[in-house]
């Protein structure tokens, strides 16, 4: 069961410009045990994605026993999809069920499995990681347990699942050293296909792996086993990886002239090639005068290359650039304006005046508009059909229907007039642009403080839930073995998906009021800090021409 990667690119969704990988070409044995390691953004977590069939490559193809995985530009076979396993770096956040039990169901429910051996995998995988029985009751809820138990429960139901592949993304991160052993065990006592690991613990994976892919920048730039990367430290070094201990240790014991090579990757090999050098260097020193000791030279990693320095920014054009008050100006009298229109001809007048905002904004901002827009149709289409039904007797009254209409799509121009703003104003300038305004509010003893935090913080969470949503779309989509759009989640996995989208934020809204506490930050610190912004010209054009706006929109 091979994996073939051939020639497999991938690009930012959202930016087409910039790679994600370039030209992967290599090809996986099944049975085998390989890292992928390389620094922080290097392209480690996007590879398993692609491995898995969650993510299609622009570029390139990938099969599986020469069978390739995306049949179609948008969706991947089924089939092989079910000969994966993914476990993210914190896979104890995919947690949903109200019982251990329904956390393996959902887990094999993609594999239409006889009950017999469902229960059969979910025993085997639930004794592995609780020999006794004590700890992972089947009726007991998965959010009573420990954080550490919780992590075991997560790999245990992509256990239980007996993929050919088990792909794992930094497993070994917030471990302690008897969670690090336990999952050891767990990985050795596997009878059945291949294993890739992401990670940065070399230490711990270097003795179980067959062989290592070193990543940087997208690129594979090593592809060897263990001992031949421990014996080339300037790839790890040009990487921007830290040195295995053993190749550390080689360095530091040449130092002092115990010369041991540096691929010994346990403790017990090194320790034995250390006894061996140390008695190679008893018997030479008996056989040869006395001669002070020398501390041997010790060939250095070369220092990584410097790497060209970044192309300076571009400038910002049109939108990007302007004064944040400005723009809040600019949507409020649109928004206003819009509100007002009374007739479908008017109402074409604000929406040309909203669609000529967006022109010089990134084509990567206009896509993410063009997702909400299209969400939003569906909820027109829907909310219409149900307006116009009438009961008494049967039949759809068109008046209601088309009444129903104009006023979703009077409120659709003012969303869009608000995704403009937010899109072309980072969150930093939309919060100092409101509470400039509320300053002057707050001069003459208006309760605004309140008012400014709570906005803040709308401010900040509103693209933390979107990026949230497509982090927990992707586990969902790896534990179901969903065969559906990249970014796209069933029905029946939306459970999945909200409880721990809702746990995390819940969880980030507390670590983010207790920072605020011990900072001492409420909404008068807010109004108080100094304003940074700058006004220019340019922003008293747009204001200009804001009003001239809203003045139309008032005759029209």
């Amino acid at each position: 069961m091979p994996i073939a990667l051939k020639g497999v690119g991938v690009t930012a969704p959202d930016s087409p410009e910039v790679t994600l990988l370039h030209d992967m070409n290599f090809t996986l044995q099944e049975g085998s045990v390989t890292l992928l390691i390389g620094r922080a953004g290097s392209g480690k977590s996007t590879l398993l994605q692609v491995m898995s069939g969650l993510l299609k490559p622009q570029a390139g193809t990938i099969t599986v026993d020469e069978q390739p995985i995306w049949l179609k530009p948008t969706k991947a076979d089924s089939k092989q999809l079910l000969r994966f396993g993914l476990t993210f770096q914190f896979p104890e956040q995919q947690l949903f069920a109200r019982s251990i039990h329904q956390e393996f169901v959902y887990s094999l429910r993609p594999y239409k499995l006889p009950v017999e051996e469902r229960d059969r995998r979910i025993r085997e995988a639930t004794h592995a990681i609780d020999p006794h029985g004590v700890i992972f009751a089947m009726d007991r809820s998965p959010f009573a347990l420990s954080g550490g138990e919780q992590r075991r429960l997560a790999l245990a139901t992509t256990f239980a699942t007996e993929p050919d592949w088990l792909l794992m993304d930094e497993p070994t991160a917030g471990l302690e050293a008897a969670a690090v052993r336990e999952l050891l065990r767990m990985l050795r006592e596997r009878t059945r296909g291949g294993l890739v690991v992401a990670t940065h613990d070399l230490d711990t994976f270097f003795p179980l792996a067959d062989r290592v892919l070193v990543l940087d920048h997208g690129e594979l730039v090593f592809d060897g086993s263990p001992q031949q990367l421990c014996r080339a430290p300037e790839v790890l070094a040009r990487a921007g990886v830290g040195l295995p201990s053993c190749a550390e240790a080689s360095q530091e014991l040449a130092r002092v002239g115990i010369a041991i090579a540096p691929d010994q990757l346990t403790p017990a090999l090194a320790a034995s090639a250390i006894l061996a050098a140390l008695g190679e260097a008893g018997s030479a020193s008996a056989s040869a005068p006395a001669a002070p000791l020398a501390a041997t030279p010790v060939a250095q990693p070369p220092r990584p290359a410097p790497r060209p320095a970044p192309e300076p920014p571009a400038p910002q054009a049109g939108w990007l650039k302007l004064d944040p008050r400005a723009k809040w100006l600019l949507y409020l009298l649109l928004a206003i304006g819009t509100m007002g229109q009374q007739g479908w001809g008017s109402l074409a007048v604000a929406a040309a005046l909203v669609g000529c905002a967006f022109l010089g904004l990134p084509r990567s901002v206009l896509r993410g508009i063009r997702k909400i827009a299209m969400s939003f149709a569906i909820f027109l289409i829907f909310s219409v059909s149900l307006a116009g039904i009438e009961f008494s007797p049967l039949g759809y009254s068109v008046e209601n229907g088309w009444s129903t209409t104009f006023i979703l799509t009077r409120l659709f121009v003012v969303l869009m007039a608000g995704c403009w703003l937010a899109m072309s104003t980072p969150y930093g300038q939309l919060v100092q642009g409101l509470n400039w305004a509320l300053t002057y509010l707050y001069k003459v003893k208006l309760p605004v403080a309140s008012f400014a935090l709570a906005v803040s913080f709308v401010f900040r969470f509103i693209p933390l839930i979107m990026r949230e949503w497509q982090e927990f779309s992707v586990i969902v989509r790896a534990r179901g073995k969903a065969s559906v759009r990249p970014g796209s989640v069933r029905v029946r996995d939306i459970p999945a998906l909200v409880v721990p989208l809702l746990l995390g934020m819940f969880h980030k809204a507390e670590q983010m009021t207790i920072a605020m506490e011990m900072k001492q930050i409420d909404g008068t610190t807010l109004l108080l800090r100094k304003n940074m912004l700058e006004w220019e010209r340019a922003d008293t054009i747009v204001v200009v021409v804001a009003l001239l706006a809203w003045v139309l929109l008032l005759v029209t």
